[in-house]
């Protein structure tokens, strides 16, 4: 078992896991699973002692983010004793040391006070599954003991209330849980800042609030519709948000139930894709952009206008030795053969993209005299 490699000591309700000298892949499975064992045992305290350790690889850290991750929805009280500096670094590359408290000695994280627990409580015996639980001492899960295990319920609700707003305020994206009312109970701070309202603003505002006013009428229809028969609906595009400035902005939305003793919620994740819109528009300009085949023919008529305006001024220059109706002809026939490479430019100018630009008519060979 997982317990014989790595012994856990318990204090009450705290525990103590002595972590080994190396983690890495090898060892970063039996790891987490001692870890979550522990944890689903029913510590309030549990403290991974890595005062020997002396290397950390990336695996390793993942270990220890999933028992974080198990015990802020068991509301446990993880900690860490690193002496290690190259250990140090290696979880702070995880993000943890800004999540979990990190010691220098045993001692010290010990002698830190443990979250408010009711007296009697110890582990039960466990086979490390994850329905094992902790009973009030000599007791079992009957009715005599409800009262009892309400009071723990809130006691452990509290703490994990708090954890859960710590866990969920280091998601990139905005987060948010509202009950069948549409009433926000948890609002991220990434959701805050997204939506620009001040920290704690949004608690106990209906989601409408984030909900352009012509959307409104059909969100609450559609909240109906999802509280009668939730379902968990993946990122959904094309949504609209409206910030306390009173501007918009896109958005996606994934939406998630979850059933709790205080009743059923939804869960979501917002995504501010502003960003991501913006790069969608230039791709679709880079489509719309001219293709080889069109870039050839306007080259092609380019050479030609620059020939053609090349032969009129010599068509003029000539023009200027002749008698005055001779000359006069020869500027009518310049204007006309001018009108006619004008048109063709304005033609290439506002041809539809994706189409091909007129083939322009080769230059009329002329002497220096004529067009």
């Amino acid at each position: 078992m997982v317990e014989d490699i790595y012994p856990v000591r318990w204090a009450a309700k705290q525990a103590v896991v002595t972590l080994p000298d190396d983690i890495d892949v090898s060892n970063a499975d039996q790891i987490r699973e001692q870890l979550l064992t522990v944890i689903n045992r029913g510590a309030a305290v549990l403290i991974a002692d890595m005062t020997a350790t002396v290397s950390c690889d990336y695996v390793g850290g993942e270990a220890v983010i999933r028992a974080y991750q198990r015990a802020v929805i068991s509301g446990t009280d993880l900690r860490l004793v690193v002496t290690a500096q190259i250990v140090r670094r290696v979880l702070s590359y995880n993000g943890l040391d800004r999540l979990v408290p990190i010691y220098p000695s045993l001692e010290a994280a010990q002698a830190v006070r443990a979250p408010a627990e009711e007296p009697g409580l110890v582990p039960r015996p466990t086979s490390g599954r994850a329905d094992d639980q902790a009973l009030p001492r000599g007791s079992t899960p009957t009715g005599s003991n409800l009262p009892a295990a309400r009071a723990s319920d809130r006691n452990r609700a509290a703490v994990t209330s708090a954890a859960v707003r710590s866990l969920v305020d280091t998601i990139q994206d905005g987060v948010a849980l509202a009950d069948s009312d549409g009433v926000l109970a948890v609002a991220s701070r990434r959701l805050e800042e997204m939506f620009g309202y001040e920290h704690g603003e949004l608690l106990g505002q209906r989601v409408e609030r984030l909900i352009p006013a012509d959307l409104q009428a059909a969100h609450r229809s559609h909240r109906a519709t999802y509280a009668k028969a939730p379902r968990i609906r993946p990122m959904t595009d094309r949504l609209v948000g409206l910030r306390k400035d009173a501007t918009t902005f896109p958005v996606e939305v994934s939406l998630s139930p979850v059933a709790t003793a205080a009743g059923h919620f939804a869960f979501a994740v917002i995504r501010d894709v502003t960003a991501a819109r913006l790069l969608e528009d230039l791709i679709d300009l880079t489509r719309c952009a001219v293709t080889p085949k069109q870039a050839h023919h306007g080259r092609e008529l380019l050479d030609t206008i620059i020939a053609r305006l090349f032969q009129l001024g010599l068509s003029l220059q000539a023009a200027i030795d002749l008698p005055a109706d001779m000359a006069r002809e020869r500027i009518e026939e310049a204007l006309e053969h001018l009108d006619d490479t004008i048109r063709e430019i304005r033609d290439t100018a506002f041809t539809t993209p994706g189409q091909t630009p007129p083939r322009p008519s080769p230059p009329e060979s002329a002497g220096p005299a004529s067009l």
